[in-house]
């Protein structure tokens, strides 16, 4: 048997199409760290969602995050019961969500908090009025409301 000629331009052919090969995989490796990492950010938004928070739970045997749950959880409820959107003040996370337990100003982080999740915003305008909003289309696209637990009357959104 013969050894075929391999020519240095063969070889670098070769060794070109390797690099690249080592690009695409290196490519792949960082898009799959990507889905890790936001998939990571979706089970820390479920596990804050589902901390067994139940309407029966006191709000002294909530740690922060059942707090924070219990509020996306009403501001996301009301604003499915509405017309998609919705709006707390610190009033409503208080009396509605809390039976008037916490003080102003950890309703007011409260909001802040839950405003880290998609459909969440919390607006702090100069002067009076910060509020917590919410949009149930876009919070729907977030890990903590999956379909999980929805309702016929979330689905008509």
């Amino acid at each position: 048997m013969s050894d075929p000629d391999i020519t240095p331009e063969d070889a670098l052919q070769v060794a070109q199409r390797a690099m690249s090969r080592c690009s695409d995989l290196e490519d792949d490796v960082a898009e799959l760290e990507d889905e890790n990492l936001d998939l990571k950010e979706r089970l820390t938004a479920l596990e804050l969602r589902y901390q067994e928070i139940d309407e029966q739970q006191s709000y002294d045997s909530l740690d922060r995050d059942g707090h924070i749950g219990r509020v996306r959880e009403h501001a996301y409820q009301r604003a499915v019961d509405g017309h998609g959107k919705a709006s707390l003040d610190y009033n409503a996370i208080m009396w509605e969500v809390f039976d008037g337990e916490p003080s102003a100003d950890y309703c007011y982080k409260l909001m802040q908090l839950a405003a880290n999740a998609p459909g969440f915003e919390y607006h702090d305008p100069t002067g009076k009025g910060k509020k917590l909003t919410v949009d149930a289309r876009e919070a729907r696209t977030g890990a903590s409301f999956s379909s999980a637990k929805k309702t016929d009357s979330e689905g008509v959104l």
